[in-house]
């Protein structure tokens, strides 16, 4: 049987249809996301360990007087009803408005929030090792996707592999129901140079490898591709047109290479939001990787209403490069990172949490010269993520469990949304668009997903509390819907509770 991407291409080519290359990725794009969606769909029948975990599975729900944030930006509404039928949003208004369906299971959201699902957009499958000699990750398949669901991530895409068939099974387990967890858009393996300090990354140093490594990928069932910090010029360009003749996108967390070069090249999308970025290193050479303190000091020491900076900006704005914020990982390499909370803790292996205890108290009694750029880096980083999206970038947000290991599914996709109003400047509304409807957009599913509108799927939170001016109540989950049934937040929490680390 054909891929779905060749089988598209294909009957495109039986039509005889006269597409621009851009006009046949949208559509691709539409066409891919389709078909994930409707097997998704068509797949789900629950197991008995993931239904333990829901509360409401029924073919009609009303939600009445609630305060709802709708995921576009706009103001947040109370006394709001939404409807739900087989899985779909079927109307939502005020609620003196509302008919009632007589088969509906009415749910009283008096006090509570009613939200889209966050859709994020760098995540992983696995966390980091802290205490080890070498920076390695471990797979978490059963605890990480839970977390990603009890925090009310509907959707995420992973941002590279380290284990890609364990990805795969991760992904098919719970589109079938096996797992709880969200949906998922894969990244395949990491495309990175002859160096690094990865051990688990395979090196790619030819145009060739580059190439054969997408399409052997692509052909697995992934969905897009990631450069890594010392790939080549001539390298990333071919892995840029092989994944764009494929009609799929590629992303990078680069180092060798500039933001500038980069978008010049064709890449769709930058990881990291700034904070990565090498382009104002004085001196810097080609295709080689300017240390962290070199690059920390080029970001601190900026102006940001210089001529250089708005250059770049704009320069990747116009060229519709999206950029995923990550300031979560990046607050754990600071000094004055906040103290790690009892709750999250608990969530953690006891061995785990040694370890990173351990790797906690070291970064907070850093002095080191590169431990002080790092930390006068960060907030000038986050402020460029505003300035790029007034600029009309489309910037989204993740997490990247890798870091001090202290960065885990579900609380720390908390903390990148909350990082984006304390240090980027976003309000909470806007916040909660970049986390919703920004990253449907960058999947193409903002026409099934993102926002709270009739006939979108009912990829739903339900928040105690008012996260519209209080950004931090995110983090008072009360159930989270997947295709409209309805999970229990805590449940889930619960559930993997002394356990991350493990599995």
């Amino acid at each position: 049987m054909l891929p779905p991407w060749k089988a598209f291409l294909r009957y495109l080519a039986i039509l005889q249809t006269p597409l621009k290359v851009k006009c046949m990725k949208k559509l691709f794009f539409i066409f891919t996301s389709f078909l994930f969606l409707l097997q998704v769909k068509s797949q789900v029948k629950y197991s008995t360990e993931a239904k333990r975990f829901i509360d409401y599975d029924t073919t009609s729900l009303a939600f009445i007087h609630a305060l709802l944030i709708d995921g576009t930006g706009s103001t947040a509404k109370q006394d709001q009803t939404v409807i739900v039928r087989n899985g779909k949003i079927a109307w939502v208004g005020d609620d003196k408005k509302a008919t009632i369906p007589k088969d509906a299971q009415v749910l009283d959201l008096t006090g509570k929030t009613l939200m889209p699902g966050f859709i994020m957009l760098h995540e992983h499958m696995y966390m980091r090792v802290p205490g080890a000699d070498y920076f390695f990750v471990k797979q978490m398949p059963i605890s990480f996707p839970r977390l990603y669901l009890a925090c009310g991530a509907t959707t995420i895409k992973t941002a590279a592999s380290h284990e890609p068939y364990f990805d795969l099974g991760i992904k098919r387990e719970t589109d079938s129901g096996q797992f709880a967890g969200p949906a998922m858009f894969l990244t395949a393996p990491y495309i990175e140079g002859r160096e690094g300090p990865v051990l688990q990354m395979h090196r790619i140093t030819t145009e060739k490898a580059a190439i054969q490594h997408v399409n052997y990928w692509g052909d697995q069932g992934f969905y897009s591709y990631k450069a890594y910090q010392n790939i080549s010029k001539r390298v990333l360009k071919a892995a840029i047109d092989a994944a764009h003749k494929r009609g799929q996108k590629i992303s990078g967390h680069l180092c060798s290479i500039t933001y500038r070069e980069a978008a010049e090249l064709g890449i769709d999308h930058l990881e990291h939001g700034f904070i990565t970025c090498n382009d104002f290193v004085k001196a810097k050479k080609e295709n080689e990787c300017p240390t962290l303190l070199e690059r920390s000091n080029s970001i601190a020491a900026l102006d940001l209403k210089s001529d250089s900076v708005t250059s770049l900006i704009q320069l990747l704005a116009s060229k519709k490069i999206g950029i995923t914020s990550t300031l979560a990982v990046y607050e754990g390499i600071v000094t004055k990172q906040p103290a790690p909370t009892t709750e999250f803790l608990e969530i953690l292996s006891p061995e785990h949490r040694e370890n990173y205890l351990k790797s906690y108290k070291q970064i907070i009694a850093a002095k080191n010269p590169t431990a002080i750029a790092i930390d006068e880096a960060f907030p000038v980083a986050a402020r460029m993520e505003k300035l790029f999206s007034n600029a009309g970038g489309l910037l989204t947000v993740g997490t990247d469990p890798t870091g001090n290991g202290g960065i885990v599914a579900g609380f720390s996709n908390w903390r990148a949304i909350e990082l984006l109003v304390e240090a980027s400047g976003f309000t909470p509304l806007e916040a909660i668009r970049i986390a919703t409807l920004n990253g449907a957009v960058d999947l193409g599913i903002d026409r099934i997903t993102g926002t709270i509108a009739a006939g979108k799927r009912a990829d739903l939170i339900v928040i105690e509390g008012d996260p519209s001016k209080n950004i931090s109540d995110i983090r008072k989950v009360v159930w989270v819907f997947k295709e409209g049934v309805g999970f229990n937040s805590k449940r889930m929490f619960e559930s993997v509770k002394g356990k991350v680390g493990y599995y």
